[in-house]
Protein backbone atom coordinates (compact mmCIF):
# COMPACT_ATOMS: atom_id res chain seq x y z
CA UNK A 1 0.00 0.00 0.00
CA UNK A 2 2.94 2.47 0.43
CA UNK A 3 4.86 3.30 -2.15
CA UNK A 4 8.24 1.76 -1.56
CA UNK A 5 7.33 1.39 1.91
CA UNK A 6 8.95 5.10 2.14
CA UNK A 7 8.76 7.08 5.26
CA UNK A 8 9.13 10.85 5.28
CA UNK A 9 10.73 13.27 7.43
CA UNK A 10 8.31 14.32 9.18
CA UNK A 11 6.74 10.14 9.64
CA UNK A 12 4.29 10.67 7.10
CA UNK A 13 3.67 7.85 4.74
CA UNK A 14 3.40 8.36 1.12
CA UNK A 15 0.55 6.54 -0.33
CA UNK A 16 0.23 6.04 -4.43
CA UNK A 17 -2.70 6.96 -5.95
CA UNK A 18 -4.27 3.63 -7.71
CA UNK A 19 -7.24 3.39 -9.58
CA UNK A 20 -10.08 1.20 -8.61
CA UNK A 21 -13.40 0.72 -10.15
CA UNK A 22 -17.06 1.00 -8.12
CA UNK A 23 -20.52 0.82 -9.21
CA UNK A 24 -22.18 4.33 -10.44
CA UNK A 25 -24.70 5.18 -7.57
CA UNK A 26 -27.02 8.33 -8.32
CA UNK A 27 -26.48 11.53 -6.68
CA UNK A 28 -29.63 12.73 -5.62
CA UNK A 29 -30.19 16.19 -5.01
CA UNK A 30 -32.00 17.65 -1.93
CA UNK A 31 -32.83 20.95 -0.49
CA UNK A 32 -34.15 21.51 2.90
CA UNK A 33 -35.16 25.04 5.70
CA UNK A 34 -32.92 25.68 8.35
CA UNK A 35 -33.64 28.29 10.86
CA UNK A 36 -35.49 29.60 7.42
CA UNK A 37 -31.92 29.54 5.28
CA UNK A 38 -32.00 27.24 2.37
CA UNK A 39 -29.56 24.60 1.97
CA UNK A 40 -29.24 22.69 -1.04
CA UNK A 41 -27.02 19.37 -0.50
CA UNK A 42 -26.41 15.76 -2.92
CA UNK A 43 -27.28 12.56 -1.18
CA UNK A 44 -25.13 9.09 -2.01
CA UNK A 45 -26.47 6.14 -0.51
CA UNK A 46 -23.79 3.57 -0.17
CA UNK A 47 -24.75 -0.23 0.90
CA UNK A 48 -22.91 -2.09 3.67
CA UNK A 49 -22.11 -5.60 3.61
CA UNK A 50 -25.65 -6.97 4.78
CA UNK A 51 -27.43 -4.15 2.04
CA UNK A 52 -28.30 -1.80 4.89
CA UNK A 53 -27.33 1.83 4.17
CA UNK A 54 -23.67 2.27 5.59
CA UNK A 55 -22.85 4.87 8.03
CA UNK A 56 -23.38 8.33 7.61
CA UNK A 57 -20.35 10.44 6.13
CA UNK A 58 -20.58 14.68 5.33
CA UNK A 59 -17.91 16.13 3.01
CA UNK A 60 -17.50 20.04 3.22
CA UNK A 61 -16.28 21.28 -0.37
CA UNK A 62 -13.69 23.92 -0.20
CA UNK A 63 -13.85 27.51 -1.52
CA UNK A 64 -15.52 28.75 -4.57
CA UNK A 65 -17.32 25.44 -5.28
CA UNK A 66 -19.80 23.73 -4.13
CA UNK A 67 -21.51 20.04 -4.11
CA UNK A 68 -21.51 19.52 -7.52
CA UNK A 69 -18.34 19.75 -8.18
CA UNK A 70 -17.71 16.65 -5.77
CA UNK A 71 -20.23 14.47 -7.09
CA UNK A 72 -17.97 12.01 -8.57
CA UNK A 73 -15.73 11.88 -5.44
CA UNK A 74 -19.09 11.11 -3.07
CA UNK A 75 -20.51 8.19 -5.66
CA UNK A 76 -16.43 7.04 -4.74
CA UNK A 77 -16.60 7.46 -0.98
CA UNK A 78 -20.18 5.68 -1.01
CA UNK A 79 -18.70 3.05 -3.04
CA UNK A 80 -16.94 2.58 0.16
CA UNK A 81 -20.12 1.63 1.84
CA UNK A 82 -21.23 4.90 3.28
CA UNK A 83 -24.06 7.08 3.21
CA UNK A 84 -22.70 10.61 1.98
CA UNK A 85 -24.03 14.02 2.33
CA UNK A 86 -22.62 16.63 0.30
CA UNK A 87 -24.11 20.37 1.67
CA UNK A 88 -23.92 23.46 -0.29
CA UNK A 89 -21.88 25.64 2.61
CA UNK A 90 -23.74 28.73 3.51
CA UNK A 91 -22.96 31.49 0.34
CA UNK A 92 -22.15 28.84 -1.68
CA UNK A 93 -24.09 26.92 -4.36
CA UNK A 94 -27.98 26.32 -3.65
CA UNK A 95 -27.73 27.30 -0.16
CA UNK A 96 -29.01 30.93 1.43
CA UNK A 97 -25.89 33.40 1.97
CA UNK A 98 -24.96 33.95 5.53
CA UNK A 99 -25.52 37.61 6.59
CA UNK A 100 -22.14 39.62 5.73
CA UNK A 101 -21.74 40.76 9.15
CA UNK A 102 -21.54 37.13 10.10
CA UNK A 103 -19.40 35.57 7.75
CA UNK A 104 -17.12 33.83 9.75
CA UNK A 105 -15.66 30.07 11.16
CA UNK A 106 -17.97 30.13 14.28
CA UNK A 107 -21.34 30.87 11.89
CA UNK A 108 -20.25 28.12 9.10
CA UNK A 109 -19.82 26.09 11.57
CA UNK A 110 -23.04 26.50 13.55
CA UNK A 111 -25.00 26.48 10.04
CA UNK A 112 -23.30 23.01 9.25
CA UNK A 113 -24.68 21.67 12.69
CA UNK A 114 -28.12 22.95 12.14
CA UNK A 115 -27.98 21.29 9.03
CA UNK A 116 -27.43 17.84 10.22
CA UNK A 117 -29.87 18.09 12.68
CA UNK A 118 -32.47 18.70 9.88
CA UNK A 119 -31.25 16.23 7.82
CA UNK A 120 -31.32 13.59 10.89
CA UNK A 121 -35.10 14.30 11.25
CA UNK A 122 -35.82 14.38 7.81
CA UNK A 123 -34.42 11.05 6.83
CA UNK A 124 -35.12 9.82 9.89
CA UNK A 125 -31.26 9.22 10.70
CA UNK A 126 -30.11 7.96 14.36
CA UNK A 127 -29.54 11.38 16.03
CA UNK A 128 -25.66 9.97 16.68
CA UNK A 129 -22.65 11.89 15.69
CA UNK A 130 -21.39 11.51 12.19
CA UNK A 131 -17.98 10.96 9.97
CA UNK A 132 -16.96 13.85 8.66
CA UNK A 133 -14.55 14.70 5.59
CA UNK A 134 -13.57 18.62 5.14
CA UNK A 135 -11.43 19.65 1.52
CA UNK A 136 -9.88 22.68 1.46
CA UNK A 137 -11.79 25.42 3.23
CA UNK A 138 -14.38 22.88 4.12
CA UNK A 139 -11.24 21.39 6.47
CA UNK A 140 -11.41 24.63 8.49
CA UNK A 141 -15.10 24.69 8.54
CA UNK A 142 -15.17 20.97 9.30
CA UNK A 143 -12.00 21.49 12.39
CA UNK A 144 -14.49 24.16 13.30
CA UNK A 145 -17.59 22.19 13.73
CA UNK A 146 -15.98 19.29 16.08
CA UNK A 147 -14.38 22.14 17.87
CA UNK A 148 -17.94 24.34 18.60
CA UNK A 149 -20.31 20.78 18.51
CA UNK A 150 -18.00 17.57 19.15
CA UNK A 151 -21.19 15.81 20.08
CA UNK A 152 -22.32 15.67 16.21
CA UNK A 153 -18.37 14.55 15.28
CA UNK A 154 -17.92 11.25 15.31
CA UNK A 155 -14.51 11.38 13.39
CA UNK A 156 -12.66 14.23 11.40
CA UNK A 157 -10.90 13.95 8.40
CA UNK A 158 -8.85 16.78 7.21
CA UNK A 159 -8.05 16.36 3.02
CA UNK A 160 -5.64 19.46 2.08
CA UNK A 161 -7.49 21.85 5.10
CA UNK A 162 -6.82 25.37 4.45
CA UNK A 163 -5.72 26.10 8.12
CA UNK A 164 -2.83 26.68 9.77
CA UNK A 165 -0.30 29.82 10.39
CA UNK A 166 2.88 28.83 8.58
CA UNK A 167 2.85 29.53 4.84
CA UNK A 168 6.76 28.37 4.59
CA UNK A 169 9.28 26.64 6.76
CA UNK A 170 13.14 26.20 6.53
CA UNK A 171 15.59 25.32 8.82
CA UNK A 172 16.90 29.14 9.88
CA UNK A 173 13.46 30.85 8.82
CA UNK A 174 9.79 30.54 8.86
CA UNK A 175 6.92 32.79 6.72
CA UNK A 176 3.70 33.15 8.63
CA UNK A 177 0.54 33.11 6.20
CA UNK A 178 -0.11 36.61 7.15
CA UNK A 179 3.00 37.26 5.14
CA UNK A 180 1.71 35.17 1.91
CA UNK A 181 0.10 37.60 -0.84
CA UNK A 182 -3.32 37.17 -2.63
CA UNK A 183 -1.65 36.64 -5.98
CA UNK A 184 0.20 33.92 -4.73
CA UNK A 185 -2.69 31.74 -3.34
CA UNK A 186 -4.44 32.34 -6.98
CA UNK A 187 -1.26 31.38 -8.65
CA UNK A 188 -1.59 27.72 -7.28
CA UNK A 189 -5.66 27.86 -7.25
CA UNK A 190 -5.11 28.48 -11.65
CA UNK A 191 -2.32 25.96 -11.78
CA UNK A 192 -3.69 22.90 -9.59
CA UNK A 193 -6.83 23.42 -11.74
CA UNK A 194 -8.25 19.60 -13.21
CA UNK A 195 -7.31 20.31 -16.54
CA UNK A 196 -6.59 16.88 -17.59
CA UNK A 197 -9.82 15.90 -16.34
CA UNK A 198 -11.86 18.10 -18.83
CA UNK A 199 -14.44 17.85 -19.01
CA UNK A 200 -15.87 15.19 -16.20
CA UNK A 201 -14.14 17.63 -12.99
CA UNK A 202 -13.29 20.93 -15.09
CA UNK A 203 -16.99 21.78 -16.00
CA UNK A 204 -18.12 20.98 -12.96
CA UNK A 205 -16.02 22.90 -10.89
CA UNK A 206 -16.71 26.13 -14.09
CA UNK A 207 -19.84 25.63 -12.91
CA UNK A 208 -19.95 25.78 -9.26
CA UNK A 209 -17.51 28.59 -9.68
CA UNK A 210 -19.44 30.58 -12.17
CA UNK A 211 -22.34 30.58 -10.39
CA UNK A 212 -21.17 31.34 -7.16
CA UNK A 213 -19.37 34.87 -8.69
CA UNK A 214 -22.89 35.41 -10.18
CA UNK A 215 -25.11 35.23 -7.63
CA UNK A 216 -23.16 34.85 -4.02
CA UNK A 217 -20.03 37.34 -4.52
CA UNK A 218 -19.76 39.30 -1.63
CA UNK A 219 -19.48 36.22 0.91
CA UNK A 220 -17.36 34.53 -2.02
CA UNK A 221 -14.75 37.40 -1.10
CA UNK A 222 -15.30 37.23 2.43
CA UNK A 223 -14.56 33.53 2.38
CA UNK A 224 -11.86 33.89 0.79
CA UNK A 225 -10.49 36.15 3.36
CA UNK A 226 -11.28 33.64 6.17
CA UNK A 227 -9.65 30.72 4.02
CA UNK A 228 -6.49 32.52 3.70
CA UNK A 229 -5.92 33.33 7.65
CA UNK A 230 -7.87 30.12 9.23
CA UNK A 231 -5.74 29.54 11.81
CA UNK A 232 -7.01 26.81 14.13
CA UNK A 233 -4.68 24.99 15.27
CA UNK A 234 -5.24 25.79 19.21
CA UNK A 235 -9.08 24.31 18.30
CA UNK A 236 -7.83 20.97 16.60
CA UNK A 237 -5.48 20.37 19.59
CA UNK A 238 -8.60 20.77 21.78
CA UNK A 239 -10.63 18.22 19.37
CA UNK A 240 -7.93 15.53 19.96
CA UNK A 241 -8.16 15.86 23.35
CA UNK A 242 -11.49 15.50 23.56
CA UNK A 243 -11.52 11.69 22.02
CA UNK A 244 -12.14 12.62 18.45
CA UNK A 245 -10.21 10.57 16.25
CA UNK A 246 -8.75 12.84 13.38
CA UNK A 247 -6.85 11.98 10.34
CA UNK A 248 -4.89 14.72 8.12
CA UNK A 249 -4.24 14.19 4.62
CA UNK A 250 -2.04 15.96 2.25
CA UNK A 251 -1.19 16.17 -1.51
CA UNK A 252 3.01 15.75 -2.17
CA UNK A 253 2.50 18.90 -5.19
CA UNK A 254 -0.21 20.89 -3.12
CA UNK A 255 1.22 24.56 -3.49
CA UNK A 256 -2.45 26.17 -2.26
CA UNK A 257 -1.91 24.17 1.20
CA UNK A 258 1.44 24.14 1.92
CA UNK A 259 3.55 21.44 3.74
CA UNK A 260 4.24 23.67 6.48
CA UNK A 261 0.29 24.27 6.77
CA UNK A 262 -0.02 20.32 6.81
CA UNK A 263 2.94 20.24 9.63
CA UNK A 264 1.07 22.17 11.55
CA UNK A 265 -1.96 20.38 11.41
CA UNK A 266 -0.09 17.37 12.25
CA UNK A 267 1.63 18.57 15.38
CA UNK A 268 -2.05 20.29 16.97
CA UNK A 269 -3.68 16.78 16.49
CA UNK A 270 -0.76 15.08 17.55
CA UNK A 271 -0.43 12.94 14.74
CA UNK A 272 1.97 11.22 11.43
CA UNK A 273 -0.67 12.58 8.76
CA UNK A 274 -0.57 10.86 5.16
CA UNK A 275 0.90 12.22 2.08
CA UNK A 276 -0.71 11.12 -0.92
CA UNK A 277 0.04 11.85 -4.84
CA UNK A 278 -1.39 14.89 -6.63
CA UNK A 279 -2.30 18.19 -5.80
CA UNK A 280 -4.80 20.74 -3.92
CA UNK A 281 -7.41 19.45 -6.75
CA UNK A 282 -6.81 15.82 -6.61
CA UNK A 283 -10.56 14.50 -5.26
CA UNK A 284 -11.75 16.34 -8.53
CA UNK A 285 -8.78 14.67 -10.57
CA UNK A 286 -8.93 11.44 -9.29
CA UNK A 287 -12.05 10.98 -7.04
CA UNK A 288 -11.55 6.50 -7.15
CA UNK A 289 -8.75 6.92 -5.28
CA UNK A 290 -10.33 9.69 -2.99
CA UNK A 291 -12.40 7.62 -1.92
CA UNK A 292 -10.13 4.93 -1.47
CA UNK A 293 -7.89 6.75 0.85
CA UNK A 294 -10.22 8.49 2.60
CA UNK A 295 -12.68 5.39 3.39
CA UNK A 296 -9.61 3.59 4.78
CA UNK A 297 -8.69 6.26 6.89
CA UNK A 298 -12.34 6.47 7.88
CA UNK A 299 -12.30 2.68 9.15
CA UNK A 300 -9.26 3.01 10.95
CA UNK A 301 -10.49 6.01 12.79
CA UNK A 302 -13.75 4.20 13.84
CA UNK A 303 -12.13 1.11 14.63
CA UNK A 304 -9.55 3.40 17.58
Amino acid sequence: MFRGGRLLASGMHLLPLAAGTTDVLPVRERSCRVEGRRFGYGEVVGCGAEGEAGPTVVLVHGWGVAHSSYKRAARELAGHGFRVLVPDLPGFGRSSDLRLDRVNLESFAKSLRGFLLKVQELHELPAAPVHVVGHSFGGAVSARLAHDAPECVASLVLVDAATGATWSRHEDSERTLAERPLWDWALHLLHEFPLSEFPSAATSVLRDLGHNLVWHLPSLGLAAHITVRSDIRAELKLVSELGIPISVVWAEGDRVVTKACFDDQCIAVGCEGTVVSGNHGWPFADPVAFGRVVASHLRLLAAS
